[in-house]
């Protein structure tokens, strides 16, 4: 099995790879899963590393994010071009980072890494397509996260009802419209 450190460096140097997220225990050793399903035990922290800094975090803690989840941080906030005022942490460059890390690293399937791209850059599947010169999706960035969202006969009366809005807000506007 390949050594995670090495695999972290080498990541971090390939053109095209902004961002490199993957998981450490609480010791900052790599996490290693054996079998499907999310991190093992409640010392599990997600790390970002971009430019040679790190972010390391998890859920809990002091600091909110735009959707209220709270975490607990260490390191520079700024691999995600984020801040934090008056302790909440926001990132016009990385919509909701913090919990789509989070949710991509510990979903069951997830890998040891998972790399977001710089825009302009493109992968190939595992079915060996692209969207060069197309579409792209899956970055961490604001172009490739952020889209129209329109609500005819339902919904809030206002965009202002939340700080930032996500397609997990769409599915309750629709049951609470259909009173489902």
């Amino acid at each position: 099995r390949a050594v995670p450190a090495e695999v972290a460096a080498r990541l971090t140097v390939i053109e095209g790879v902004d961002l490199v997220c993957r998981m450490e225990d609480a010791e900052g050793q790599p996490l290693r899963r054996e079998q499907p399903g999310p991190p093992p035990g409640d010392g599990a922290w997600a790390v970002v590393e971009r430019g040679g800094e790190a972010l390391r975090f998890r859920p809990g803690g002091e600091v909110a994010d735009l959707r209220g989840g709270r975490w607990e941080l260490e390191g520079a906030a700024a691999v995600l071009e984020a801040t934090v005022v008056d302790g909440r942490l926001s990132s016009e460059e990385y919509p909701d980072p913090l919990a789509r890390v989070w949710s991509a690293l510990s979903a069951p399937h997830a890998g040891d890494f998972i790399v977001s791209l710089a825009p302009g850059f493109e992968a190939v599947d595992w079915g060996g397509v692209t969207h060069a010169g197309g579409g792209s999706h899956g970055a961490l960035h604001a172009g490739d996260s952020l889209g129209p969202l329109l609500f005819v006969g339902c919904g809030p009366a206002s965009a202002d009802e939340k700080d930032q809005w996500t397609l997990r807000d769409v599915a309750p506007v629709i049951r609470d419209h259909f009173g489902l």
